[in-house]
């Protein structure tokens, strides 16, 4: 596990955005795995990734910080396919078997990655000398971790993990809170937003995107 450093900035905003992030993101995770690699001089590996929403930013983040840093990485390869049960286990192991990298750096869901790891392991990657780094919604439920998650796997995690259902809404609500307070100081009204789930909203011309 890899507690994620408060120092990873959040990303820029634009005027007025009404946007406001709870959670961490692709990019901001990706930070912090790239620091690990580094901090132990693995400048080689692979990246493997199912269908999961958001692959395709992973793929991109990950190779614009290849291209861009000064360090040197490189890419061997990048595998994506379909992890499930109902997929070909032997094309999956065919493929798995092509890789020559040490290092690997998954995005795939908690189940999908169950299923990865059982077909890893027959296929000779887990075990001494293969190092899984995965991002923190691969590994859910941190208490609980799956038999088929190999021994040493490396997580980006934050330090709510470590907190009850209570405090984390304790501390959702606040920040909610603090945001609106900040938003209207600013600008003077806050967007218009229904009352519960059940309410239409209507969305402005200038930013359609609180909407979706």
């Amino acid at each position: 596990m890899m507690p994620e450093q408060p120092l990873i900035p959040l990303l820029p905003q634009e005027p007025g955005s009404a946007f406001l992030q709870l959670g961490v993101s692709i990019e901001q995770q990706i930070q912090v795995i790239f620091k690990v690699l580094e901090e132990y001089d693995w400048g080689s590996f692979a990246v493997i990734t199912s269908l999961y929403p958001g692959y395709n930013i992973f793929l991109d983040v990950i190779r614009a910080f290849t291209d861009a840093s000064y360090f040197g990485w490189e890419l061997q390869e990048v595998l994506t396919f379909e992890m499930s049960q109902e997929q070909s286990s032997s094309r999956m192991q065919r493929l798995l078997r092509q890789i020559d990298a040490q290092v690997l750096i998954v995005y795939c869901s908690r189940e999908e990655a169950e299923y990865l790891f059982s077909m890893a392991e027959q296929a000779g990657l887990v075990g001494p000398g293969y190092i899984w780094i995965v991002p923190s919604m691969t590994v859910g439920n941190m208490e609980v971790p799956p038999s088929s998650f190999p021994v040493g796997l490396i997580s980006v995690v934050t330090e709510s993990w470590k907190l009850s259902l209570r405090q984390k809404v304790r501390d959702g609500v606040a920040i909610i809170a603090m945001g609106a307070a900040s938003f209207f100081r600013a600008h003077g009204y806050l967007p218009e937003v229904g009352r519960d789930c059940w309410t239409p909203t209507r969305a402005t011309a200038t930013n359609t995107s609180f909407y979706r």
